[in-house]
């Protein structure tokens, strides 16, 4: 009877190692496919952070080159259009240093493969015609400076919030050297107000 009972025992310790070792089995398979969870959770993140950072410098080429079209022919209107000799002069000047800017720009997004785009969806356009609809000889070159002052103080803006933010070193130093270019024709474009409304 005693044998019986051992025999017995011997079993039920033999069922609940085997219950234990089922647990430990399973309790290794979660632990594992947790595990790879995480690792595929670590490796998304990872992708969506890169492509964020590359987003970063795509959408900064991509604001300032439309909004650099759209300079460009605002600058070219005050060539057309202008009548003060100074404004002429300053305006041919700046379209050469946005030219080059622009140039400068579009050579860092083809090596880099981003896309940009060929035209500013007729904004320049739109704002020439603004400047035309009431204006006449002194007052449209006072409209005409009152345009650049305000698209040279969004450019800086556009550039000083990039600067640090962008994560490419290149368009990094590239935005650095512009700064003081842009700023250059900002106070321009002030003084150039100043003596027209004396």
């Amino acid at each position: 009877m005693f044998a019986g009972l051992l025999s017995a025992a011997a079993c039920n310790n033999s069922g609940n190692n085997s219950t234990s070792n089922m647990a430990d089995s399973a309790m290794a398979k979660v632990d594992t496919a947790g595990q790879k969870i995480k690792e595929g959770a670590e490796a998304v993140a990872n992708d969506v952070k890169n492509a964020m950072s590359s987003n970063v410098d795509s959408n900064f080429v991509v604001k300032f080159t439309a909004a650099n079209m759209e300079e460009m022919r605002i600058l070219q209107a005050g060539l057309d259009n202008g009548t003060d000799k100074e404004l002429k002069m300053h305006a041919k000047m700046m379209m050469a240093d946005h030219k080059k800017l622009g140039d400068k720009v579009k050579a860092w997004a083809a090596k880099a493969g981003y896309p940009l785009p060929d035209n500013d969806n007729g904004k320049g356009d739109n704002a020439v015609a603004d400047l035309g609809k009431n204006n006449k000889g002194a007052d449209w070159d006072k409209a005409w400076i009152d345009k650049m002052i305000s698209g040279h103080e969004d450019a800086i803006s556009l550039f000083e919030n990039n600067q640090n933010s962008v994560k490419d070193a290149d368009l990094k130093a590239l935005i650095t050297d512009a700064l003081p270019t842009l700023h250059a024709h900002l106070d321009m474009m002030k003084k150039l107000k100043d003596k027209l409304n004396k």
